[in-house]
């Protein structure tokens, strides 16, 4: 535990340093203005095509849904509220002192914190705020509210396919922003890639592409199950960033053999991948998370090949003082 809390701190730490964000701006907002504009272009038929999905939905489902679904949309626009409120009133007295790099700082860490705070503050609150949106939403006719349920879930439908984009482009082009921090950290550790691994990596990520999109079509139900979908959408995510973000970051830096030891670690990799997945959920910070998954990665790895370059030359060292022993009895 006291580990993978020291990979999340470094990995944070690490998507702060320039070298990273530089990349963050250049792919993540050109693609989420991508996103925006197919949704705008796709929205009536996006719109029709869950509207046809939620008419075969009992309307009681589609109204404990719903209400879970407005209290998560609600969470989304109080932070995101509450960010431009504080950055309006304390922004620009407090911003003037500090460097253009330390902007990025502040954006991520305020966001981090008034996430955190809007969830406790609902979570403390739910039965009320829950019980009163779903009074709200049985006053409301069915049309209505299967109209907003629709344009809420054709959303989620744009938002994973910018999420699945951005999964594609960092992984194929993870080397630009690892290696600044492999030359600042691990200098001694060099690159070690493997033909065979790259090989798999490019296979297991069509490989992972084309099961996720099957499990989300599979999933959609669950989408209407409160707290469930949460969770499934989670596991969904951590799935795609499981197997295909470790072996791309082996690619580049482990051996063969290497890979197929540590791949045995299947409780740290998936705790990778679970930490990773819930940062899509912040408003923002989303943007942050496949270069967030893959820094983890790249830290657990470099750390193991340190700690084992360590038992080898302790090893190494004892053999050798053995042999000098025997060599030289007293």
């Amino acid at each position: 535990m006291i580990e993978m809390s020291g990979f999340v701190l470094r990995s944070i730490r690490d998507i702060l340093r320039w070298s990273v964000i530089k990349y963050v701006l250049l792919v993540g907002i050109p693609f989420m203005a991508l996103w925006i504009w197919i949704g705008y272009e796709l929205w009536d038929y996006a719109v029709g095509v869950t509207s046809m999905i939620i008419e075969w939905v009992p309307f009681s489902i589609v109204k404990a849904n719903g209400a879970f679904f407005v209290i998560f949309f609600l969470w989304f626009v109080l932070v995101l509220v509450s960010f431009a409120v504080l950055t309006a009133l304390v922004g620009p007295p407090l911003l003037r002192r500090f460097k253009e790099k330390t902007y990025y700082i502040y954006t991520f860490l305020s966001l981090m914190i008034l996430s955190a705070f809007w969830a406790l503050f609902l979570m403390a609150k739910w039965d009320f705020v829950y019980d009163e949106i779903k009074i709200l939403l049985q006053e409301l006719p069915f049309q209505t509210v299967a109209e907003g349920f629709a344009a809420i879930l054709a959303f989620f439908f744009f938002y994973d396919l910018f999420i699945l984009t951005l999964y594609i482009v960092v992984s194929l082009f993870r080397k630009g922003f690892l290696e600044p921090i492999r030359k600042k950290e691990y200098p001694d550790i060099p690159l070690a890639g493997d033909k065979q691994l790259k090989k798999r990596h490019h296979g297991r990520m069509l490989w992972d592409i084309v099961i996720y999109l099957l499990l989300s079509i599979l999933t959609i139900p669950v989408l209407f199950v409160p707290v469930a979908n949460m969770i499934v959408i989670a596991a969904l995510w951590a799935w795609l960033y499981r197997e295909s973000y470790f072996l791309s970051t082996c690619n580049l830096y482990c051996t063969l053999d290497e890979y197929h030891e540590m791949r045995r670690h299947r409780v740290v990799i998936n705790a990778i991948a679970i930490v990773s997945s819930l940062l899509n959920f912040l408003p923002a910070i989303n943007i942050f998370t496949p270069f967030f998954a893959q820094i983890m990665f790249f830290h657990w790895i470099m750390q193991h090949k340190k700690h084992a370059g360590a038992l080898r030359s302790s090893s190494q060292s004892v053999e050798t003082e053995k042999a000098t022993k025997e060599e030289n009895p007293s």
